[in-house]
């Protein structure tokens, strides 16, 4: 609801605002409106220009006719809606990699999730690994790293690689630690730190990407669907929680689309055989792995011994898979 010109005049006189800046405040209200509908309640240097542009209008005879006058500028903007109105609250992050800041302006008139500031990070950019299996209540805990990722534009693929795989190659990269993104972002909201890991995963046309709407979110998110989430975490333990973790995703998802898995592995076209990875899963939540796995017999890389994670110690080994796994899983299949 729009403030009366007696509201407007004691805001004016409480904080000092000069009378050309006042469309500020007369028109918070739709300031607000514009922010939630357009740029979904936090805004940054652009956005808060293309409001400021919006609201002041065509300019008839050289004359501003829009409801912000030309001293509407962007440090007015963030002197007069942020800092005195308090419709805003700047958040600085940090670009860990590069060293330096950026600043994001977060609604105070609603809660916004600190995973909505880490998608506003980068466009287009979706939730993944245990981002989303927070989103799928597919963990009891409340991850502080947030992971975001966006994928590569495409490539051109082919089945050669994945025809050629060596154990010796499979050996040396799970004997090492698993690679991982270097482009961390770090900020705090609400007396609480959180870091947020860019991620670059390669193209599938965002295959299993979807919207959902989140209790305690501001407005639907873009997150991987849970079985989109499972393959993803599976791939990458350390983006995950580990693969405890994982097993534990699997089992509470109980509505996994099995179908939907396996077709989603298959099209994702992995080197390495990932397939002796979701067999494992699967088998240990008690889903029915046996029909698809059996699809893999005569698959070039099915005589290789294959790893669930990176850098195992004392490995305990599925005979019936071909895979290595930390002894640790045996305690959560047997509670299961």
């Amino acid at each position: 609801m729009a403030l009366t010109d007696k509201e407007i005049e004691n805001i004016l006189n409480d904080y000092d605002i000069k009378k050309d800046v006042y469309g500020f405040i007369k028109y918070s209200d739709e300031i607000v409106l514009e922010a939630q509908m357009n740029f979904g309640n936090i805004l940054n240097r652009t956005s808060i220009i293309a409001i400021i542009k919006k609201f002041k209008g065509e300019f008839e005879e050289g004359k501003n006719t829009g409801k912000l006058k030309s001293k509407a500028t962007l440090n007015k903007f963030i002197e007069i809606v942020v800092d005195k109105l308090e419709l805003f609250k700047s958040i600085k992050i940090m670009n860990e990699y590069k060293g330096d800041y950026i600043t994001r302006y977060v609604a105070s008139y609603t809660y916004v999730s600190p995973y909505e500031i880490a998608l506003s990070l980068l466009s287009n950019s979706f939730l993944s690994h245990y981002s989303a299996m927070y989103i799928h209540d597919l963990t009891i805990n409340a991850p502080k790293d947030i992971y975001i990722n966006k994928e590569q534009f495409p490539k051109s693929s082919y089945l050669g690689d994945r025809n050629n795989i060596s154990q010796g190659r499979i050996d040396y990269a799970f004997s090492k630690k698993m690679r991982r993104t270097n482009m961390i972002y770090s900020f705090s909201y609400d007396d609480t730190s959180y870091k947020v890991h860019v991620l670059n995963s390669k193209n599938t046309h965002n295959t299993g990407v979807i919207s959902k709407d989140v209790i305690g979110f501001s407005k639907p998110i873009k997150t991987t669907n849970i079985e989109r989430t499972l393959i993803d975490a599976m791939v990458r333990p350390g983006y995950s929680g580990g693969v405890s973790e994982i097993l534990d995703a699997f089992i509470r998802a109980e509505n996994i689309n099995i179908k939907k898995i396996w077709e989603y592995l298959e099209k994702f076209n992995h080197s390495y055989p990932y397939y002796k990875s979701l067999a494992f899963y699967l088998k240990n939540a008690d889903y029915d792995y046996k029909s698809e796995f059996k699809k893999y017999k005569n698959d070039p890389r099915n005589h290789l011994t294959f790893y669930l994670d990176y850098q195992m110690i004392a490995p305990k080994e599925d005979e019936e898979l071909g895979l290595l796994y930390p002894r640790i899983i045996d305690n959560i299949s047997d509670k299961h």
